[in-house]
């Protein structure tokens, strides 16, 4: 990418290159290169934030994790695992062009569906928008706990 925006999660160095006129980041939690474009961007520094600042293993994490469904698949940006190995987290990511309105809340919980998580999150990189799954339905979260707090909660 020619000029990456500024996010709101810690800058990260991400190894890149040119391969076939297309611009790649090496993607460590993949383990292979993929095409940069601004919503990989954001989903690359979110997973490194959630491991290098929540502490969460990158054992822990799908990254464009692909879920079959009967004749369709789904691909989720991000989610996080557990202590259990149930799904705590699930994160939808879009470009930092792109509006965090109710369409986008839409499709993160289609998804949740699927993949009930704890807490959905939507973020384009500049804003980070959480939910947490009640008892009386869902509640914003003013920020993501770390796995030491959620590991801590009884």
């Amino acid at each position: 990418m020619d000029q990456e925006p500024q996010l709101i999660f810690p800058a990260v160095n991400l190894p890149m290159r040119r391969h076939r006129n297309q611009i790649q980041v090496w993607d460590a939690f993949r383990k292979k290169w993929v095409k940069a474009g601004p919503e990989e961007w954001v989903r690359q520094h979110l997973a490194y934030f959630m491991c290098k600042d929540l502490g969460y293993p990158t054992t822990r994490l799908l990254v464009e994790h692909k879920v079959e469904e009967g004749r369709r698949s789904r691909r989720y940006d991000l989610v996080v695992l557990g202590r259990d190995m149930a799904p705590l987290i699930l994160v939808e990511c879009k470009a930092p062009a792109e509006r965090l309105d109710d369409e986008v809340w839409w499709q993160a919980m289609c998804y949740h569906q699927h993949m009930a998580a704890v807490f959905v999150v939507i973020t384009n990189g500049l804003e980070l928008k959480i939910r947490m799954g009640t008892e009386n339905g869902w509640v914003p979260v003013v920020k993501l706990p770390s796995r030491a707090e959620w590991e801590a909660t009884p």
